[in-house]
């Protein structure tokens, strides 16, 4: 089939199959010193001595098919007209296989060609008759065999063992054509070695799963890359080639400086420190400083007014800041900021309640002026439908705070009932225990059915000093409150100490006092910690007493 062969003829020559998918074009010529030359498939209609019209009809081919069949014809040079013409396969005949079902098949993993082939002469019994292919094996020629150009490179299985180049076990790891490493990828023309999904150095192994790759920063993960997670999981940089930067990796969650700022009580990176109280989360959006919001109301300070800045987008008051000293921090939503303003001052027991507010007029409240006056111990004695009374707590001697729990203040039904009330707290202090309600439902007919609450904390004094009470707190756990509430000393609205369990207090109504301490540490980008909505009921309603203070509000929508 060649002149590689012992006993082979003169001159170069050979049968060749094309590489490739099949059909694969046999060409070329073999010799036997029995018959001569023998072309194959198209080489026999280039030399005049061999051509011919085969017994098939048409011009000579020959090749393998899908199924590693040879089809088609050879011819025997030597045998003149048509009469050497040699079946490679007994189903390219005119009349077809019939009993004779002969046919030439090779073997591209082994090398090795079976089967039969046939000639005849026409209309005798005459001819080579069968021809034994058993003895035919492929060219040892390897895939990388040294010739020009190197077949390791040149995209061909040319040793038909359906392995092309470097992927070819005899081509496998021979540098420098094919990688002998997954990192010199760069010989076939490859980027990324570890983190491109291939099998640069065709071992079988992957990426990362290469033990070649164990050095490479894709195959490190991104908190043990050089200096650790304190350095690998702040740089800013995609150490490892995943598509997550520091603490979006998940490598680092956990990690030096990688603390998760919304997901309390995890303390992730076990500094001792949750969420935004971790300085890792300083800057997190989640972790926004507290700050105070005041909705459809003012805000109105004596000496001044300063706190954290709302985020961007967001005001501490709808309407107007008025102070009579200086302004830090806080905005107005419609850029109503008054400074140095005069005195502002609250109506307070040693000038006899009365400023540029109004008048509180306390005697009255107490002598029954403005409803009934009903003294009680403690906040159970407090009607649901507040009924236009006074609630008076005596605690001049008092050594703890009056406890004012969970309520809910019902609207009043009837044209002659009323939903207003007025809690007054004498001489000893109001701790607010639990949430502060109104009535969900609306009023139809009469304001004065309108649920509205206000509470009065007074102080006790010896002369002009001071000796007790007068303050309001209100417990960290509260959420929400309504009421006017009138303080004579000073507003606390309470905090844990954290801003992981601090919830926001949301106040339905008005604070108004000497001095309010914003002590909430709850923050969310577009949630403050207090939040005081002015919702008008000391205006439409007030409770007993407020009338006169009602009236300084210079709007409805004004709030302290």
């Amino acid at each position: 089939m060649n002149d590689i062969n012992a006993g082979a003829g003169g001159d170069s020559y050979g049968v060749h199959i094309d590489p490739g998918p099949a059909p694969r074009k046999m060409t070329g010529f073999a010799w036997s010193s029995n018959m001569g030359w023998i072309c194959f498939g198209e080489t026999c209609s280039a030399h005049p001595e061999c051509t011919g019209t085969t017994p098939q009809g048409g011009a000579p081919y020959a090749n393998v098919d899908a199924s590693n069949n040879l089809r088609g014809w050879a011819k025997i040079c030597s045998v003149p007209d048509d009469d050497g013409w040699i079946s490679l396969n007994c189903t390219d005949t005119v009349a077809g296989c019939g009993s004779s079902n002969y046919k030439v098949s090779v073997n591209f993993i082994s090398g090795s060609f079976s089967g039969w082939a046939f000639n005849g002469l026409s209309g005798t019994q005459n001819g080579w008759g069968w021809i034994d292919f058993s003895g035919v094996e492929l060219s040892d020629l390897a895939e990388d065999d040294a010739i020009s150009p190197p077949m390791c490179t040149d995209g061909v299985d040319n040793d038909f063992d359906g392995d092309i180049d470097c992927a070819d076990s005899g081509c496998t790891f021979a540098e420098p054509m094919c990688p002998s490493i997954e990192t010199n990828c760069g010989l076939i023309g490859h980027v990324n070695c570890c983190r491109n999904s291939d099998d640069d150095d065709f071992d079988g192994d992957i990426d990362c799963a290469d033990i070649d790759c164990v050095a490479d920063p894709a195959c490190i993960p991104e908190d043990l890359q050089a200096g650790g997670p304190a350095i690998a999981c702040t740089d800013g940089v995609d150490n490892d080639y995943d598509g997550d930067i520091d603490c979006a990796d998940s490598d680092c969650v956990g990690k030096q400086g990688c603390e998760i700022c919304d997901n309390a009580p995890l303390d992730d990176d076990g500094d001792g420190d949750v969420d935004c109280d971790d300085s890792d989360c300083s800057t997190a959006p989640e972790c926004t400083p507290a700050w105070l919001e005041s909705k459809y109301g003012n805000v109105y300070s004596t000496l001044g007014i300063q706190g954290n800045p709302p985020p961007p987008g967001q005001a501490n008051a709808t309407y107007c800041i008025t102070t009579g000293g200086t302004i830090t921090g806080f905005s107005s939503e419609f850029g109503c900021e008054e400074e140095s303003e005069g005195a502002i001052s609250l109506p307070v027991g040693t000038d006899g309640y009365v400023s540029e507010l109004g008048r509180l007029d306390v005697n009255g409240i107490l002598s029954g002026r403005y409803g009934t006056v009903e003294t009680i111990t403690n906040a159970s004695q407090i009607d649901a439908s507040l009924g236009g009374k006074v609630y008076l707590y005596n605690g001049s001697s008092c050594t703890t705070p009056f406890l004012l729990p969970a309520r809910t203040f019902m609207n009043a039904t009837g044209s002659n009932s009323e939903g207003n009330g007025l809690l007054v707290i004498k001489g000893c202090d109001l701790r607010i225990t639990g949430n502060l309600n109104y009535d969900g439902a609306g009023v139809t007919q009469y304001l004065r059915n309108l649920a509205s609450f206000g509470v009065i904390v007074l102080a006790k004094y010896s002369g002009t000093t001071y000796q007790q009470g007068g303050n309001v707190y209100i417990d960290p756990g509260v959420s929400r409150v309504v009421g006017t509430i009138y303080a004579e000393r000073s507003i606390n609205t309470g905090s844990t100490g954290s801003r992981i369990s601090d919830v926001q207090l949301r106040v339905y109504g008005a604070f108004v006092s000497r001095e309010v301490k914003l002590e909430r540490l709850y923050s969310r980008p577009t949630e403050s910690a207090e939040l005081i909505t002015f919702d008008g009921r000391a205006v439409v309603n007030p409770p007993p007493g407020f009338q006169d203070v009602s009236k300084s509000l210079p709007a409805l929508g004004d709030a302290f």
